[in-house]
């Protein structure tokens, strides 16, 4: 009976549901994105390939933040991750490609992020900044321009 309880628990944990799980389809590749609960780190994203693949990708990341949401907008190669991280939102951006998984961008806002397109048609993100916790919160936009998330002049 001791050995059934070791690996009764061992089973459940290779068993759990994933928090968010996301299908992409890159150029000539498929991957699946995967948020799961993790004992040692709270929580873990897996970006694997899973048909047509290049490369064997299996890339993942362990992340202390709560998850709260995973899309992607079928542009750019990207995928966007919102979480909860104490007093701020962290968004966490990576893109994914036939060749390889990159971390593009990973920022914070006092407030709820806003995904958008800008008036060029690239993808952007609206993050709301404050010096302090008294502070008014102040809007920074975000775009992708040449691989990577800068403030918009």
């Amino acid at each position: 009976m001791r050995y059934l309880m070791i690996a009764v628990p061992a089973l459940m944990a290779s068993t759990a549901q994933p928090m968010a799980s996301l299908r992409v389809e890159g150029e000539r590749s498929t991957f699946s994105v995967v948020v799961e609960k993790s004992a040692q780190t709270g929580y873990e994203i897996r970006i694997r390939c899973v048909a047509a693949c290049d490369l064997p990708i299996d890339f993942h990341e362990p992340i202390d933040d709560v998850p709260m949401g995973l899309f992607t907008r079928d542009q750019d190669e990207l995928v966007f991750s919102l979480w909860s991280g104490g007093s701020a939102y962290r968004v966490r951006i990576w893109q994914v490609g036939d060749r390889a998984v990159r971390k593009v961008a990973e920022l914070s806002s006092r407030g709820r992020p806003d995904f958008l397109t800008d008036e060029a048609g690239r993808a952007a993100i609206r993050t709301y900044e404050a010096d302090g916790s008294v502070d008014p919160m102040k809007p920074v936009l975000r775009s992708f321009v040449r691989g990577r998330f800068v403030v918009a002049p």
